[in-house]
């Protein structure tokens, strides 16, 4: 019976690790969360991922975690994390395995690119389980996100009632709203207000951005700075000593 059990264990083990695998998980996880040897993991990963496992050190730093977006994708999936750990009597790694599972089923029905990969996840429950992180509620919309622990709750504000100021001004999020509203925009309306509705994308995009989001790139006559003018050569004075003596050297 102890000899069944024990190969049990070691399939439910080698499932965990296989699933881990195939979520991206590195190789550190699976010799932390598995009784696994080293060399059976590095074949398995090979076989399951059909390459080998990457090296170097797993992300440390908590800093990571408290920028706009990956706070608001870390906070998902530890609420997720939180819920599951309430509702469901699961061990830690397989709580960790389904929480990021649902994440990333609300990233694909969102049609947004998951930014936390299993193994952050995987060290955000740790930095939480330490004390290093934790989580606080939003005093406007009430939600529960990842912070410092000595955040001062009464004052918090989310990132999502209170984003950046350039939260999702990159470039290409301007080109995507300014495109939208040019297909949404009166084109006799431009044209009357002196835009060239026949010019190319980006000339329209540069146009109107400044219009729609505030972001337009600042003319290239008053972003350039005005070279100096180049300075006259200082004029060489010669004393009449110093010419003296120079006649006598030479």
């Amino acid at each position: 019976m102890a000899r069944t059990k024990s190969i049990l264990t070691e399939a439910r083990q080698i499932e965990r690790a296989v699933t881990l695998i195939q979520l991206g998980a590195r190789l550190q996880v699976l010799e932390s969360e598995t009784d696994l040897s080293y060399e059976r993991l590095l074949r398995l990963y090979k076989e399951v991922a059909g390459k080998s496992p990457s090296k170097g050190q797993l992300p440390f730093s908590t800093d990571w975690f408290m920028t706009w977006q990956p706070n608001i994708h870390s906070s998902l999936f530890l609420n997720l994390h939180e819920y599951l750990n309430k509702v469901a009597e699961l061990d830690e790694i397989d709580t960790v395995i389904k929480a990021y599972q649902l994440y990333l089923e609300q990233m694909q029905a969102e049609g947004l690119e998951p930014l936390l990969s299993v193994t952050r996840a995987w060290r955000l429950v740790k930095f939480v389980d330490n004390g290093m992180l934790t989580m606080t509620k939003c005093r406007k919309c009430g939600g529960h996100f990842v912070t410092h622990p000595h955040e001062i709750a009464r004052h918090y504000v989310c990132g999502l009632c209170q984003p950046p100021a350039r939260a999702g001004k990159g470039r290409p999020a301007v080109r995507e709203a300014v495109g939208a509203a040019l297909d949404d925009a009166d084109m006799p309306t431009l044209e009357a207000e002196g835009m060239d509705v026949g010019a190319s994308d980006d000339a329209r995009i540069e146009t109107l951005a400044e219009a729609v989001t505030g972001l337009a790139a600042p003319a290239a006559a008053a972003s350039r700075r005005t070279p100096k003018a180049a300075l006259p050569a200082p004029a060489l004075k010669v004393t009449r000593p110093a010419a003296d003596n120079l006649s006598k050297v030479w």
